[in-house]
């Protein structure tokens, strides 16, 4: 399955085809938008990881274009155009641009700023997704991205499926989650056959683990669900 796309937006065939050859293999497609419209259409339906804009003289009129696609998107834009003056530069960069390269273009150079905005721009969108961990007070810190639990200073060891159920109730306090909604957002599925009691099975198991350890986060609402219940003032 393809984990990267790049768009290229234009009507010169050659850069679109040496941009292909150069950049397309079996995690990255290279799709091409031969009008902005075209291209907009593309970015609302697709997520890219990278656009790369072919736009003719003069700038200053087509660097709309440009503006208009960045202010809806945030992945890194490559504007290739012929020869550019300094200050035509700063117009792109200001609309939005993250690299400029003039026609003929050296196409080497360009793939190499392609994966490097490419690298930058995954990274990012990764470290935007680590979510910091719940802390209440120095009671209770459960980390995700170390899929830690540390309760009163001292490491609680709880399996995958264990874990996902207490950091999920827990970014909720207090609030009431159905057998079936946690399936879902535990297992990723709606509830089948036996979904009930493997919950049932997992918030018990749970449920044991934090009581050995004198804490009740743990809450069953008798025919609603389980909640979880944070450290008295902790919430």
């Amino acid at each position: 399955m393809l984990s990267i796309r790049i768009l290229v937006i234009g009507d010169d065939l050659m850069v679109l085809q040496s941009v292909k050859r150069f950049m397309q293999n079996d995690s990255t497609d290279v799709i091409y938008a031969m009008s902005v419209n075209e291209a907009l259409n593309l970015l609302f339906h697709n997520e890219y990881s990278l656009v790369i804009m072919c736009i003719p003289l003069p700038v200053n009129s087509n660097d709309k274009y440009l503006r208009l696609v960045r202010e809806k998107h945030p992945m890194p834009i490559i504007v290739i155009a012929p020869k550019l003056e300094v200050s035509e530069k700063v117009i792109l960069f200001h609309a939005g641009a993250n690299a400029c390269f003039e026609q003929p273009l050296n196409v080497t150079l360009c793939v190499a700023q392609a994966h490097s905005l490419i690298k930058l721009y995954l990274n990012a969108k990764i470290a935007d997704k680590k979510e910091n961990p719940l802390v209440f007070g120095t009671e209770l810190i459960i980390n995700s991205i170390y899929r830690h639990i540390i309760i009163d200073g001292e490491p609680l060891e709880l399996t995958r499926t264990e874990f996902d159920l207490l950091f999920y109730m827990a970014k909720h306090p207090n609030q009431i989650f159905s057998r079936q909604q946690l399936y879902r957002q535990v297992w990723g599925d709606d509830l089948g056959i036996n979904g009930e009691n493997t919950v049932r099975s997992h918030i018990g198991n749970l449920y044991k683990k934090l009581a050995d350890v004198g804490k009740n986060y743990i809450q069953n609402t008798r025919g609603v669900g389980y909640k979880f219940v944070p450290p008295a003032g902790k919430e």
